[in-house]
């Protein structure tokens, strides 16, 4: 047998996926098949089922990376007082789509799949689990350094920043008149004042009223 060689092998993966990620940005989801990804990649189905087993598996590849990078990021983010929050803002800043998005609409494509994919159901519900890790993660090292409120519990804190996050992706396609850059000024403002330690020790006024 021929010995697999791990860097080719890894390559070929790579270039792939970027064939896969190019079809789905073009196609969508359920548009770009098998066929249309080997196409795009060069190479034939048998070919690339030696790589990835079905479209879900380079889904759930394609996934894991973003993961991955937003993790890295995340490791490198200014942990000091005042750093955190700010890093954080920064990045929900990082989503803001300028336009007709391809990877936003990719995201609301997989969870309607999901509704009848069982696969795709528990590739979303496994990439919100990380996703929120990574998130609580990061609050609680900012809550130790006493830059974020510590009455916040992080599990539901960033399962709150996470719908923030998709209900940003999904302004363009609810409203595409809707001036993007003042919406998502808007949640920096929230999320900021969220996240803060002095945050719970401020009144909160609601319809004219203090809390």
């Amino acid at each position: 047998m021929r010995k697999l060689d791990p860097a080719r092998h890894d390559q070929k993966r790579q270039e792939i996926l970027s064939a896969a990620r190019r079809c789905f940005e073009r196609s969508g989801l359920k548009g770009a098949s098998i066929a249309h990804i080997c196409k795009e990649a060069g190479i034939s189905p048998g070919h690339l089922y030696h790589y990835f087993k079905s479209k879900d598996a380079i889904v759930a590849t394609l996934s894991e990376a973003w993961l991955d990078n937003i993790s890295r990021r995340f490791e490198q983010l200014p942990i000091e007082e005042g750093g955190v929050v700010a890093s954080l803002v920064e990045e929900i800043s990082q989503l803001v789509p300028s336009g007709p998005n391809a990877r936003s609409q990719l995201v609301f494509e997989m969870l309607a799949e999901s509704t009848r994919n069982a696969g795709m159901a528990k590739l979303v519900q496994a990439h919100s689990r990380r996703l929120r890790s990574i998130l609580a993660n990061v609050l609680r090292q900012g809550q130790q350094r006493g830059a974020i409120d510590p009455a916040l519990d992080p599990e539901t804190t960033a399962t709150i920043m996470i719908a923030m996050i998709d209900g940003l992706k999904a302004l363009p396609l609810r409203d595409p008149e809707a001036d993007r850059r003042a919406v998502a000024d808007m949640l920096q403002q929230t999320l900021a004042a969220m996240l803060k330690r002095d945050a719970a020790e401020k009144p909160v006024e609601i319809s004219g009223r203090r809390r």
